[in-house]
């Protein structure tokens, strides 16, 4: 099986500098423009006032939950990578929130109004050996070695706020994680070029193949095209 990444069509650079820009993550440029565009809504988080959203794309997207007991198909909902709650409506209109582990894994649905061009995927940490209590999206799965990205969310200040000292901004962070099929858990993944070709030079030399400024510019994709490319027989 294999899963490839939504692609958003957002850009934080000048055209003449767009080639260069550092990498951003769908979600965290989704997340992005809403600090940007907030018209003053805010999540009450303790005593903190945070702009932007915990959401993983935004509220009530269509998915599906699945637990070892039940399952939910065809139902809105919404992932908060700030406390890993998975929030839905059941079939009988009704709102629940489950807390990180009561579901085995869910699926956010794609949607191209929104730019997400195809499902998105994910199992709860500890059901893949992790001892953390996040759910990990696979972004791709082959025979040998499985690549996977963790979100979550801290509370961060806002560059722009002079005044409101209980004012913070929800910072969307992505970690890549890998799993190889032979041993058990996962592995935190340390992106740099140098950090991957030491990390799997049993399995392949990426010195060969790896794309030092793809890396840069659009880091998934080429961890994709990596893991892919160490996956052929």
């Amino acid at each position: 099986m294999r899963v490839i990444p939504a692609i958003f069509a957002f850009f934080f650079a000048a055209s003449s500098q767009a080639q260069q820009a550092a990498y951003f993550d769908a979600a965290q440029s989704y997340n992005r423009l809403l600090i940007e565009k907030n018209n003053g809504s805010y999540t009450r988080v303790g005593g903190y006032k945070v702009i932007g959203s915990p959401y993983l794309f935004g509220e009530r997207k269509l998915g599906d939950v699945y637990s070892s007991t039940d399952s939910g198909t065809d139902i809105r909902i919404s992932y908060n990578t700030y406390n890993q709650n998975i929030e839905f409506i059941s079939p009988g209109n009704v709102s629940l929130v489950r807390s990180p582990g009561t579901l085995d894994s869910f699926v956010i649905r794609k949607d191209t109004a929104q730019y997400l061009l195809t499902d998105l995927k994910f199992i709860y940490g500890p059901l893949l050996g992790s001892k953390e209590k996040n759910y990990f999206q696979i972004i791709t799965a082959g025979e040998k070695l499985t690549l996977y990205k963790k979100y979550t969310a801290e509370l961060g200040n806002v560059s722009t706020n002079y005044i409101q000292s209980e004012l913070r901004q929800f910072n969307i962070l992505v970690d890549y994680y890998y799993r190889d099929s032979s041993n058990n858990g996962i592995k935190r993944l340390k992106t740099s070029s140098g950090s991957l070709i030491k990390e799997f030079a049993k399995v392949k030399d990426l010195s060969k193949t790896i794309d030092v400024d793809a890396l840069v510019t659009n880091k998934e994709m080429e961890l994709i095209k990596l893991f892919l490319e160490m996956n052929k027989n």
